[in-house]
C-alpha cells in the first residue's frame, strides 16, 4: 500500500497505475490451508495419502501458479489486511507421525516449500516408533517447518471428566496447551502460538479461552481462510482418502472463502433435543453465484437453503436427518461469477455419545 501511496503521489500517476494494476490483479486476501495426517501406503486409508499422491498435489501446486507459504505470515497477513498472492496455500500436518519425515519431507524440501506440524507432544517424549522424534523435528525446523501446539494427549478437549467443575475442565486444558508450548519452545526454540485442536472440536468456552491466550486455532472442516474467518477455529481442508483424489483436490486449492458475517448457532454442540440443526449464516457482498448456493450435510447429501431476505444475505439449510454421534458437517458452496472457482464454507457439529464422551 506504501508502494501504490507514493506512486499515485508522483507526477507520473498514470504510469504508475499501469504499472500496478498487474500485481493488484494477481493479490488476495485469502489462503487454502490443507490439513494432512499419514503420509503412507500401509496406514489407516481414512487419515492417509500416499506419497504419490503428495507428490501429485505437490506438482500441481508447483506447475499451476500456486505460492505455497508459511502459516504465520499468511495468518499475520489476513489478519493485519496485508495483501497475498492470488492461489495462496499453507501446508500443514497433525500428529507428528513418523512418515511425515520419512515420505512427505523429502518431497517438500525438493520443492522449497514451508509446512506446519502440529505436534502433540506424548508420543514424542515417550519415543513411540511411530511418531516424530524432536530431532527429526528440529531438522525439519531448520529447512522450512513451522512447529506448532496439538496439545499433549490430543484428547478430546470439550469433554469435562466425571465430577470436574467447569473451572476445573477450563484450567486443565489452558494447562495443557501452555504446558505443550513450552515443551516446543525448550526443544525446537519455535514459539508460533497456532493451535490445532484434536480432532477439529472446540465450543465457544474453549475458543474463548484459546484467544486470551493468544493463540489463533485451527479445525478439520473444510473452507478458506479469510478476513471474516473465526481465528480461534479456521478452517483447512482434510486431506485423505476419496477426499485426496486430485479432481477434488483440484476445486479446493482454487476455491475461495465465501464471505460469512455471522453464523447462528456459533457451537458445534449438538444437544438431544436438537438433532437435526439449522446453521443460518449471513453474507458480506462476494463475487459468487447466489441462485447457484447448495449446502450438504455428511449425512444427507445436499440439504435445502432458504433464503430469509429478498437480498439473498441471510439463508438457512438443516438436514432432514438427525446427526450421528460424532462428528459431522454442513458444507455450503456457491460458483464464482465466471464459473471457474467455488466460494466454500463449512460448519462442524459434534454430537457426544449418551454418557458425554466422544468418539474417535
Amino acid at each position: 500500500m506504501k508502494q501504490l501511496l507514493s506512486c499515485f503521489l508522483s507526477l507520473k500517476t498514470a504510469l504508475c497505475a499501469l504499472m500496478l494494476l498487474p500485481a493488484l490483479a494477481n493479490s488476495a486476501d485469502s489462503a487454502v490451508f490443507l490439513q494432512y495426517h499419514h503420509v503412507s501406503e500401509h496406514t489407516p486409508r481414512s487419515t492417509s495419502v500416499t506419497p504419490d499422491q503428495l507428490k501429485q498435489h505437490l506438482d500441481y501446486l508447483d506447475d499451476n501458479g500456486f505460492s505455497v507459504k508459511n502459516s504465520v505470515d499468511v495468518v499475520d497477513a489476513i489478519r493485519d489486511g496485508k495483501p497475498l498472492p492470488d492461489k495462496t496455500v499453507v501446508i500443514t500436518f497433525d500428529d507428528a507421525y513418523l512418515n511425515i519425515y520419512e515420505n512427505a519431507f523429502p518431497l517438500l524440501k525438493e520443492k522449497g516449500y514451508p509446512f506446519t506440524i502440529f505436534v502433540a507432544i506424548e508420543p514424542v517424549d515417550k519415543g513411540f516408533s511411530q511418531f516424530l522424534s524432536w530431532e527429526q523435528l528440529k531438522e525439519m525446523g531448520q529447512h522450512g517447518a513451522t512447529i506448532a501446539n496439538h496439545s499433549i494427549t490430543h484428547s478430546h478437549m470439550v469433554v469435562k471428566h466425571p465430577d470436574e467443575t467447569r473451572q476445573a475442565w477450563i484450567n486443565r486444558n489452558r494447562d495443557e496447551i501452555q504446558a505443550t508450548e513450552a515443551r516446543i519452545k525448550e526443544q525446537t526454540g519455535q514459539n508460533v502460538k497456532l493451535f490445532a485442536w484434536p480432532f477439529g472440536e472446540a465450543n465457544p468456552e474453549l475458543q474463548q479461552l484459546l484467544s486470551s491466550m493468544g493463540y489463533v486455532g485451527f479445525g478439520q472442516q473444510s473452507g478458506v481462510v479469510g478476513p471474516l474467518s473465526d481465528f480461534t477455529l479456521l478452517p483447512r481442508y482434510p486431506m485423505a482418502a476419496d477426499y485426496a483424489e486430485m479432481r477434488g483436490f483440484r476445486t479446493k486449492v482454487n476455491s475461495l472463502p465465501l464471505p460469512v458475517k455471522k453464523q447462528q448457532p456459533a457451537s458445534a454442540m449438538v444437544t438431544d433435543d436438537n438433532l437435526k440443526p439449522s446453521l443460518t449464516l449471513e453474507l458480506a457482498k462476494g463475487d459468487f453465484q447466489k441462485n447457484q448456493l447448495q449446502c450438504y450435510a455428511s449425512n444427507a447429501g445436499e440439504i435445502p437453503v432458504t433464503w430469509l431476505d429478498d437480498e439473498k444475505t441471510r439463508f438457512t439449510t438443516a438436514t432432514p436427518d438427525s446427526l450421528p454421534v460424532g462428528r459431522s458437517r454442513y458444507n455450503c458452496t456457491a460458483p464464482s461469477m465466471d464459473g471457474r472457482r467455488y466460494y466454500w464454507y463449512s460448519h462442524q457439529w459434534l454430537r457426544l455419545k449418551k454418557d458425554g464422551t466422544a468418539i474417535d
